[in-house]
């Protein structure tokens, strides 16, 4: 099994992660929002998935006020339409994880809550149409999750709520809406493991199985959800201490995620598991790279970085390397800022810095060898 700390992190995430799957799969995937009436008659938003897709793209290609732009072009030709809204934030929301940053929550709760209404009137006139429910409850999860961080721990599990019961509503609608797997599959396992004592009891059912395999309907099926289903996976295989898996379904994303801060830090953390310190340092140079270009900057995402390279430099005994990096970890923390910073999904900054204290530590016995 993974380590005491790692555990008890992802089990205080597990709601994270139940929001994220219901937000993140929509805006990301750009869901097309069709509306059925009950006369039989479709209504198209026309172009509206197509521009929103564009939008991801220029995400991921750096390009954040384009990004922005295209998202204010889908607001201003179909106002009435959610997903503009839900793109915005959902960029905003990207910004934040990908450098660890706490700068634009009003935006994105301001954003969110607008997809909320507009979702909430789009199903009130189209109560058969699937893709209206999944973006509705894409939006709510997405408010939650940010209220969530916030410690606002009541309207999270309200918003999280209505956001399952919204993604349930769309799956009961369209079986082969397939992205709606995504979310599903991280709801039926992160709760699982939330519950594992009622589980190992019999009180609840275990569908931690059920939950991976929704997901990789998603990846194999889903319009747009390969890379975020792949992402899932990883993340459970690294809590199940399948590391192999973890860095087969991580590398596979390489040629679309090179350039990203999260891919090269699991690749980093993975390889770590794996006690393959060679391997994993020019993930962390490539990591440190992409924080220090950024306008965004996370002094504990940069002291977590340079710790990185200290280790591996330890293990693969260069302690010249390993003193100077450990130095510079020890500066950024000296700067942390737990308002403004947001927590790595993997390991807590505090834990971050005992393993620093330890190093350092490891490091002046060496020294005094010596």
């Amino acid at each position: 099994m993974c380590s005491l700390d790692t555990y008890l992190k992802l089990r205080i995430a597990t709601l994270f992660k139940i929001i994220i799957g219901i937000g993140i799969s929509s805006v990301l995937m750009g869901a097309n929002v069709s509306a059925t009436a009950d006369d039989g008659q479709t209504i198209k938003f026309s172009d509206v998935d197509s521009l929103v897709d564009e939008a991801v793209e220029l995400f991921y290609q750096k390009k954040f006020d384009e990004a922005m732009a295209m998202c204010d072009q889908v607001i201003r030709e179909h106002p009435e339409n959610p997903l503009g809204y839900l793109g915005q934030a959902g960029i905003y929301h990207l910004i934040m994880m990908n450098y660890r940053i706490n700068l634009f929550d009003h935006q994105f709760d301001s954003l969110t809550t607008l997809a909320i209404k507009k979702g909430e009137n789009a199903v009130s006139r189209f109560k058969k149409d699937a893709n209206a429910y999944f973006v509705l409850g894409g939006a709510y999860g997405f408010r939650g999750l940010n209220r969530l961080r916030r410690g606002e721990w009541l309207s999270a599990f309200y918003d999280g709520l209505k956001g399952i019961t919204y993604i349930l509503k769309a799956h009961r609608l369209d079986k082969e809406l397939y992205d709606v797997y995504y979310a599903l599959g991280l709801f039926y396992y992160w709760k699982s493991v939330k519950a594992k004592i009622l589980t190992s009891i019999k009180l609840m059912k275990d569908e931690r199985e059920r939950g991976i395999k929704y997901i990789k309907i998603s990846i194999e099926n889903g319009r747009l959800s390969s890379s975020e289903g792949k992402f899932a996976l990883v993340e459970i295989y690294y809590y199940e201490d399948r590391y192999q898996e973890a860095l087969a379904e991580c590398a596979s994303l390489a040629e679309k995620f090179q350039n990203d801060p999260t891919w090269n830090y699991l690749m980093a953390k993975i390889h770590g598991k794996l006690n393959q310190w060679s391997a994993a340092m020019p993930y962390y140079q490539k990591l440190l790279e992409l924080l220090e270009s950024s306008p965004y900057k996370s002094n504990s995402y940069l002291a977590e970085c340079h710790y990185g390279i200290a280790k591996c430099a330890f293990e693969t005994n260069d302690s010249t390397t390993a003193v100077n990096q450990l130095q510079l970890a020890l500066e950024y923390s000296k700067k942390w800022d737990n308002q403004q910073e947001i927590e790595g999904p993997l390991l807590d900054f505090d834990k971050v810095l005992e393993r620093m204290e330890t190093l350092k530590i490891q490091l002046n016995f060496i020294s005094g060898q010596q």
